[in-house]
C-alpha cells in the first residue's frame, strides 16, 4: 500500500511537470531575446538595423501561437522606430543645412528689412542713374576727330631781313578728347557736376621749306587739362554752360640741319587758360557749341628769347555744332582759333629789332563724340 501510494505520488508530480513543461519552454524563449538583443541605442538612426536585429525566430522551435504573436508584434516594432529615424533624419537635414548655410556669399544673407545688401545696392544705383540720365547729365564722354591746321606767324615793325613772315596751310591732324565726372550719379549739387576735361591733337607729314629750298623738320603738339564746372538747364531747348580752369600748351618745334638766314617760329608755348563754354539744342537733334577763354601764358617759347622784354598773351575760341544720331552718340563739326600776340620794348644796338608779334593757329575738325 505504501509502495503504491509513492508511485501515485511520482505520477501525480511527472503530470504536473509534464503540463507546466510548454509554459515554462514559452517563458524561456521570450526571456532570451531580450537578454542575447538588447533594444537599439537611440543613435541607431535607421530602420534596418533595428530590422536587422530583430531575428525572426526558427520554425520548430516557436509555438504556433507563439508564430502568429511575432507577426503581430513585428508591425508594432517597426513603428517604434520611425520616431528615431525621424529624428535623425532631421538632425541630418539640419546639420545639411548648416553647412550649406556655411557656404553661402555674406551678400545674400537677408537683412533685417528681408533684403539683400546687393540688391538694394544695385537698387540704389539704378534710381541714380535714372536721374542722372533723364537730367542729361553725362558720367563720360570720349571724341575723336579728323583734323586740318593751319598757322601764320607774322612780326610788326620788322627791321631786317632775318623777320620773315611764316606760313602753313594745311597741316592733317588727328585728335582725342576726354571728359569725365565721377561723381555724376551722386546727389550732391555742386560736386556731381565737377569733371575734368582733356584734348590731345597731333600733326602728321608735316614738313617745312624756306624760299630757298632749306627743307626743316617740323613737329606740332597741342594739349590741354583742365577742370570743370557745369550747369544744366531743363526745358525745351536745354542749356548747358561751363566754367573751366586749366593748362593748355602749343608745341610748334622746327630744327634744320642747313643754315638758315631767318628766325624760325620755333615755340613751346604754355599758357593757363581760363575759360566759358556753352551748349543749346536749336531743333530737333541739332545743337551748337561755344568756348571761349583767356590764355595767361607761363613761357612763350623759344622764338620770343630772342627779343628785349617780351609781353605775350593769347586767346582761344571754339565754335561747333552737333548732330545727334543715336542716344549717346553724335557727329560734331568744329572750328578752333587760337591767337598768341606779343609785345617787345626793343632797343638801339639790339640784334633783332620788332614792335611786336602775332601767332595765329587755325584748327578744324570732323569727328564723333559718345557720351554716357
Amino acid at each position: 500500500m505504501r509502495e503504491s501510494l509513492i508511485i501515485a505520488r511520482g505520477l501525480a508530480l511527472a503530470a504536473a511537470l509534464l503540463a507546466a513543461l510548454p509554459v515554462a519552454t514559452a517563458l524561456a524563449k521570450q526571456a532570451k531575446p531580450k537578454a542575447k538583443h538588447p533594444a537599439p541605442a537611440a543613435s541607431d538612426n535607421t530602420p534596418t538595423a533595428v530590422a536587422t536585429e530583430q531575428a525572426p525566430p526558427k520554425p520548430e522551435d516557436v509555438a504556433p501561437a507563439k508564430t502568429e504573436e511575432s507577426v503581430l508584434a513585428e508591425p508594432e516594432a517597426t513603428s517604434a522606430t520611425p520616431p528615431v529615424a525621424k529624428t535623425a533624419a532631421a538632425t541630418g537635414v539640419a546639420k545639411d543645412s548648416s553647412e550649406a548655410g556655411l557656404s553661402l556669399p555674406s551678400a545674400a544673407l537677408p537683412t533685417e528689412d528681408g533684403q539683400a545688401p546687393s540688391k538694394a545696392e544695385f537698387e540704389t544705383l539704378g534710381r541714380r542713374e535714372a536721374a542722372r540720365l533723364a537730367a542729361g547729365r553725362s558720367e563720360v564722354a570720349v571724341l575723336v576727330s579728323v583734323d586740318i591746321g593751319n598757322r601764320r606767324f607774322k612780326y610788326s615793325d620788322p627791321v631786317g631781313n632775318s623777320l620773315r613772315p611764316y606760313d602753313l596751310p594745311i597741316a592733317p591732324m588727328l585728335s582725342f578728347g576726354l571728359e569725365a565726372y565721377p561723381l555724376a550719379t551722386s546727389n550732391v549739387p555742386v560736386l556731381r557736376d565737377l569733371g575734368f576735361r582733356g584734348r590731345l591733337s597731333r600733326a602728321f607729314a608735316l614738313d617745312s621749306t624756306t624760299p630757298e629750298g632749306d627743307k626743316i623738320e617740323t613737329s606740332w603738339t597741342r594739349f590741354s587739362g583742365e577742370v570743370r564746372e557745369r550747369l544744366l538747364v531743363p526745358g525745351r531747348h536745354p542749356l548747358e554752360f561751363g566754367a573751366s580752369f586749366g593748362a593748355d600748351a602749343s608745341y610748334f618745334v622746327m630744327n634744320s640741319e642747313s643754315e638758315i638766314k631767318a628766325l624760325l617760329p620755333s615755340a613751346r608755348t604754355i599758357s593757363l587758360r581760363f575759360g566759358l563754354d556753352g551748349r543749346v539744342l536749336l531743333a530737333g537733334r541739332f545743337s551748337t557749341l561755344l568756348d571761349i577763354a583767356y590764355l595767361a601764358v607761363t613761357s612763350p617759347g623759344e622764338i620770343y628769347e630772342h627779343f628785349r622784354d617780351p609781353h605775350v598773351a593769347g586767346i582761344d575760341g571754339t565754335l561747333g555744332f552737333a548732330l545727334s544720331l543715336v542716344p549717346g552718340l553724335e557727329a560734331r563739326l568744329s572750328a578752333r582759333y587760337t591767337r598768341y600776340f606779343a609785345s617787345f620794348e626793343p632797343e638801339v644796338g639790339d640784334p633783332y629789332v620788332a614792335g611786336g608779334a602775332l601767332d595765329e593757329q587755325l584748327q578744324v575738325g570732323l569727328g564723333v563724340r559718345y557720351a554716357h
